[in-house]
């Protein structure tokens, strides 16, 4: 059994051109990152014994179909065990990575300058997404109740439909936000989806990250989603592996599927690193002991940060963290933008993702990445801590 000191061991990750830890136009040497959501863990000790088995090897050619088949079949386990979750093997469709199949969704099922409805605060690379490709972003604005837990607006979503929306980009566990959407709430956007004839796109890449008693709901389990919807999903968040770069669109509608596949052969988008596949495989294969202790961890880490806002932080207010490792932390009771936040941060040797990179309803908040040791994590808030001292 994978114990808690696994997860304690301090990896010195600075210098290997890693962007959490190197980049200097975020945080200067010596600072302590809370931010990119990539976690300060070793990934599984089997996934990085298949890679140096593989490395051993000298030649890095062409990769045979049945790699390819074997990394879906692991892929299709994974979920029928995780989350009950029953894929075809034609359904799926492999990726670079997960932004990748959101460019290519809002390309698909969206003509130029068409609206595309997002729920708000999100995901920058959603915003990308939408604009790169000459389509026009429709902000649903999620609604936060006076717990600090934000929900779906259904009429100001059900508006857009009627307006001309015809595609709604969902993040399901949401980032940032850390909502974990209930089975009700999915079968509202999907009848609601029906009803108007559009399509959805939905990032699952959080799926894994999910905190007792809440279970994940994927959308492709309810039924009048699955002949309308594109799911993306990969291994790259749940077992710290995004530097391989390997992901997967699940489209059941088999119309769409093919057209999808015909924008990527146009775009000459192809996938398959040796590495990833190795990686990614044996991950889903074999990763499950050390998923268990990750999130049994990342939950401690969890009630930690909460507490710690809760007594050291109490003009702020963090949103309940049912899923993901990500806390939303609204800071607006300083008085500050978010631009003053990180500059203050910055200053104390400490960064986090500013709340402007989800959309203008960020500002003034500040998104605090808990996947790290615990005394990386104290240390973080300490320093965060002083940087609110002196606004």
């Amino acid at each position: 059994m994978m114990d808690k000191a696994f997860f304690e061991q301090k990896i010195d990750r600075r210098n290997t051109s890693c962007e959490k830890w190197d980049d200097r136009s975020v945080m200067r040497e010596g600072g302590i990152p809370l931010w990119v959501a990539d976690m300060d863990f070793a990934c599984p000790p089997q996934v990085t014994d298949a890679l140096k088995k593989r490395a051993a090897h000298p030649c890095y050619g062409y990769t045979a179909e049945d790699e390819y088949a074997a990394n879906t079949e692991a892929l299709r386990a994974f979920w029928a065990r995780r989350h009950a979750l029953e894929l075809a093997a034609e359904e799926c469709v492999m990726l670079p990575c997960v932004i990748t199949g959101l460019k290519l969704a809002v390309r698909l099922l969206t003509d130029e300058g068409e609206g595309v409805a997002v729920m708000t605060p999100v995901y920058g690379p959603f915003y990308q997404a939408v604009k790169l490709n000459g389509r026009t972003v429709v902000e649903i604005p999620l609604k936060e109740n006076e717990d600090a837990r934000y929900e779906m607006d259904f009429d100001a979503l059900e508006e857009a439909l009627k307006d001309g929306v015809s595609l709604i980009m969902l993040c399901s566990p949401h980032n940032p936000v850390s909502r974990l959407w209930t089975r009700s709430e999915l079968e509202r956007v999907a009848a609601l989806a029906k009803q108007y004839d559009a399509k959805i796109v939905c990032d699952e890449i959080h799926a894994d990250f999910v905190y007792a008693p809440g279970t994940f709901v994927p959308l492709l389990s309810v039924p009048d989603a699955r002949e309308r919807s594109v799911m993306l999903c990969s291994a790259s968040k749940t077992f710290n592996i995004a530097g391989l770069q390997q992901a997967c669109a699940v489209i059941p509608n088999a119309e769409i599927r093919e057209q999808f596949r015909a924008k990527m052969d146009a775009a000459g988008i192809v996938c398959g690193n040796t590495m990833a596949l190795t990686a990614t495989r044996t991950a889903y294969n074999e990763g499950d002991e050390w998923l268990d202790a990750l999130i049994a961890y990342l939950d401690e880490n969890r009630a930690y940060l909460t507490e710690y806002v809760r007594t050291e932080l109490p003009k702020a207010k963090l949103t309940p963290i049912e899923a993901t490792y990500l806390g939303w932390l609204d800071c607006r009771a300083w008085g500050k933008t978010t631009d003053e936040l990180m500059k203050l941060c910055v200053e104390e040797g400490v960064a986090f993702t500013g709340g402007t990179f989800f959309g203008t309803a960020g500002d003034g908040f500040l998104r605090v990445n808990f996947a790290c040791p615990r005394e990386q994590l104290t240390e973080g808030l300490e320093r965060l801590k002083k940087a609110l001292e002196k606004a």
